[in-house]
């Protein structure tokens, strides 16, 4: 599996979650989130939309850093 990496633009308050690499092929949208799938149907990329609200709301489950930077906007 390739590494998870994080990018939170303030801006538009999104956090981008990407889980692989590839090519993007369709997009599904079920309440503030966003999965990105590859024509073979795997996960690329998730985006959280409204995120600062979502990170308040979950558990420890990302990194304390990508957190901080959502919350502190």
């Amino acid at each position: 599996m390739a590494r998870v990496k994080y990018r939170y633009d303030q801006e538009d308050d999104v956090l981008m979650v990407f889980l692989g690499k590839g090519k993007i092929d369709d997009a599904q949208q079920s309440g503030n989130i966003i999965s990105h799938l590859s024509a073979k149907g795997e996960l690329l990329l998730l985006e959280i939309l409204n995120a600062s609200k979502f990170l308040k709301e979950t558990s420890e489950v990302f990194p304390k850093e990508v957190k901080q930077q959502a919350l502190a906007s």
